[in-house]
């Protein structure tokens, strides 16, 4: 707040020169006789105008400002002569009123009045900072300025792949034969291989070499989840297949020492049947071992039997090609079943399963009776919704108990 400029002081002998009447009222001069009550009153009202808190309280103000100057004339201040006359306080009523309006107003407009905007600060001034800037804070940048088109991206970027980076290759489904090896009816020791047909991915472009080496994996893996099928290649990895026209050769991470039987004959007819070649097959091992499995030296070859009668030693009498272990079928409408089969009198029993509980059942023949293979088919009624297990047997002529069986889960939707 700036204080009222106060005018020069009563110079010596002042308050002993005689009386004389202002000039003018409305200009700046003031009568000799009152410039140290005026300087007085000037000094008090400075005071009080600096610890004022405006607010709008002008009358009241005005109020204590007029009773403040009619006392200190009647009081007889020491600056007034003796001789004022009601003359001269009538004139000094208006005159500090209007002081005191002065000082009200100057006061209020020092207060209320706008700020003033300070100059730009050169940008090397410690104190300087830089105006905010209205365009987005790069993502990841700590910001206080709110921005709603700068935003965290959902997930950290990756690193570019390096050059020493390869993409894996690409692969395609295929359907495969996998012979698994298994007890010919549960709970038996007679095992046998059973053939299914089975999804799974194949390197791109697929070849005869890559549906073989994918259809080995199959058949050297864990067995499918449910069934009694039993693996002899635990450890054990296939990792090539080499088609040439006098035979096929396997190549294999090392040979087996299981004695589970079959274990050779298993890879024999599953590389034979992915290539669809009937051809002599040979095995090398990366370890250098002396046999593929018990019995069966690696520098030997073997084939599948074409005596009717071998090929019943080694593969299970009843197969079911479709449907397929866990596929789901079409509810309301008649299951189709399709296979190969080697019975008595080409007899083909079936049941359909629901809960362990048997909710359909038929007999069908094959197109042969054993000791030949042929295949066979039949319809169901139609199946309501729900999870099934399909099972094809062939009962024994003498007691009617199991002689050879193939179950396979199957869902209806």
């Amino acid at each position: 707040m700036n204080p009222v400029p106060t005018g020069p002081g009563p110079g010596p002998g002042a308050e002993d020169e005689p009386y004389e009447p202002p000039v003018n009222i409305g200009n700046s001069h003031t009568e000799p006789g009152l410039r140290p009550t005026e300087d007085r009153l000037r000094r008090a009202l400075e005071q009080d105008a600096r610890s004022v808190t405006p607010t709008h309280r002008l009358e009241a103000i005005l109020a204590d400002a007029h009773g403040e100057s009619f006392s200190s004339v009647r009081g007889g201040s020491s600056g007034s002569p003796a001789g004022v006359d009601g003359r001269h306080r009538r004139w000094l009523i208006p005159a500090a009123a209007a002081t005191v309006a002065l000082l009200v107003a100057g006061t209020l407009w020092a207060v209320n009045r706008p700020p003033v905007q300070a100059p730009p600060v050169a940008a090397t001034s410690p104190t300087a900072s830089a105006p905010p800037s209205t365009a987005p804070t790069p993502s990841g940048s700590p910001s206080g300025i709110p921005t709603q088109t700068a935003e965290r991206p959902s997930s950290a970027p990756t690193a570019s792949a390096s050059a020493t980076d390869v993409p894996p290759p690409a692969t395609v489904p295929v359907s495969v034969p996998v012979y698994f090896a298994g007890p010919v009816v549960a709970g038996i020791a007679q095992v046998r291989l059973f053939r299914e047909f089975v999804t799974t991915a194949a390197g791109s472009p697929v070849t005869d070499q890559s549906r073989a080496l994918a259809a080995l994996r199959l058949a050297m893996g864990t067995p499918p989840a449910g069934s009694s099928y039993r693996s002899a290649w635990n450890g054990v990895s296939p990792q090539s297949v080499v088609l040439g026209p006098q035979g096929i050769t396997v190549g294999l991470s090392s040979g087996t020492t299981s004695a589970e039987p079959l274990a050779t004959e298993q890879l024999v007819w599953t590389v034979q049947a992915a290539l669809g070649k009937a051809l002599p097959v040979r095995f090398t091992l990366a370890d250098g071992g002396p046999s593929v499995s018990p019995g069966h030296p690696a520098t030997a070859s073997y084939t599948r039997p074409t005596d009717p009668m071998a090929v019943l030693a080694q593969v299970a009498p009843i197969w079911v090609d479709e449907p397929a272990r866990g596929a789901v079928v079409t509810a309301g409408a008649p299951l189709r079943v399709k296979g190969v089969a080697s019975t008595f009198e080409a007899t083909v029993e079936w049941e359909l399963l629901r809960d362990g509980r048997r909710v359909d059942r038929g007999v069908t023949t094959a197109a042969q009776a054993a000791p030949a293979r042929a295949p066979y088919a039949f319809s169901t009624r139609p199946v309501p919704a729900g999870s099934y297990v399909l099972r094809v047997f062939e009962s024994s002529a003498n007691d009617g108990s199991t002689v050879a069986e193939q179950r396979v889960p199957l869902t209806a939707r």
